[in-house]
């Protein structure tokens, strides 16, 4: 916990959420008693969809109470080991990499690329359709054995290749609507299997699967990878590129915390050039490397150097 008192938990456990009442919650642990400091003290990791996160200070503070006195009042941390993560059957992907012309993410990277490219783009990333809502996508995670790890199936919109929120936020797991149970999701980095096939090229690393696909469709001399989600960026995660040239690409507001975690691989590079550009804008409407890939291109800029921050 990098020489402070209580952090989160490290060995990827999660916990049944105060709020969502979701297993994805991380609780909070004091490094020096190796105990968990209370049920609700932690933080849920939908940081969309949930975003519950009680700090250590916050909770002492609420109960007027010193830190010194926690360990006379918190339980040990169950003794057990992470499970072993599951796998979902090759065929129930290969079953779903077709129908894209009911794909709205597909359709719309036809709109940006072209058929060919885009049709190039969902073979090379397994780009999954899925029944449960018409128009869905399913972004399946391949790890570096080509075992599948998760299918995560998100709905957008086919003209504005923005995701559907409204009325509700359009994502789910592909073993949840299965029904496969139990399952240990322990995720791995989308587009992985993408590395493994070709060890030349530098690998790029963003938040969200979208924004992948879209990189590598104008910057092809990467092999662009996605954490899929804001918080997912962990060393564990990162493991399977040693010794790999990797430059991380984090969205607005995400650069010191992506730093602070590349200083513990060698070798990792951060683009800090979306906090370069950004206007006050671009700040309150959340853009990311795809925004502004779609947005430079237009301009007959070589994005590349715009993306490394090359003028």
């Amino acid at each position: 916990m990098d020489g402070f008192r209580f952090g989160l938990e490290c060995r990827g456990i999660k916990h049944i959420c105060p709020a969502c009442k979701q297993r994805r919650f991380v609780r909070s642990v004091d490094s020096e008693t190796g105990l968990y400091i209370a049920d609700e003290v932690g933080r849920c990791d939908r940081e969309d969809s949930c975003g519950y996160h009680l700090t250590p200070k916050e909770y002492f503070r609420m109960r007027g109470q010193s830190p010194s006195i926690h360990s006379k009042q918190v339980r040990k941390r169950p003794s057990v080991s992470e499970p072993e993560p599951s796998y979902m059957p090759n065929a129930i992907m290969r079953a779903s990499i077709a129908a894209y012309d009911q794909n709205n993410f597909y359709q719309w990277l036809c709109r940006v690329f072209g058929e060919a490219k885009a049709f190039e783009l969902a073979g090379a990333y397994r780009l999954g359709t899925s029944k449960h809502w018409p128009g869905a996508s399913v972004f399946w995670q391949i790890d570096e054995d080509g075992r599948i790890r998760a299918g995560k199936v998100m709905l957008y919109h086919a003209g504005t290749g923005r995701r559907v929120k409204e009325p509700f936020n359009h994502i789910q797991w592909a073993h949840k609507l299965l029904q496969v149970e139990p399952y240990h999701l322990r995720q791995c980095l989308f587009g992985l299997q993408l590395v493994m096939a070709d060890p030349s090229k530098p690998v790029a690393v963003v938040e969200s699967e979208k924004t992948a696909m879209v990189a590598s469709g104008f910057i092809p001399d990467f092999i662009w990878t996605a954490t899929s989600g804001k918080g997912n960026l962990t060393v564990d995660r990162l493991n399977p590129l040693r010794g790999r040239q990797i430059i991380l690409f984090p969205d607005l507001g995400a650069t010191d915390k992506w730093r602070e975690k590349a200083g513990k691989l060698p070798g990792v590079w951060v683009s800090d050039a979306l906090e370069q550009r950004a206007t006050a804008s671009d700040r309150a409407a959340g853009v990311d490397v795809a925004d502004y890939l779609l947005r430079e291109h237009t301009k007959d800029v070589q994005c590349r150097d715009f993306l490394m921050g090359i003028s």
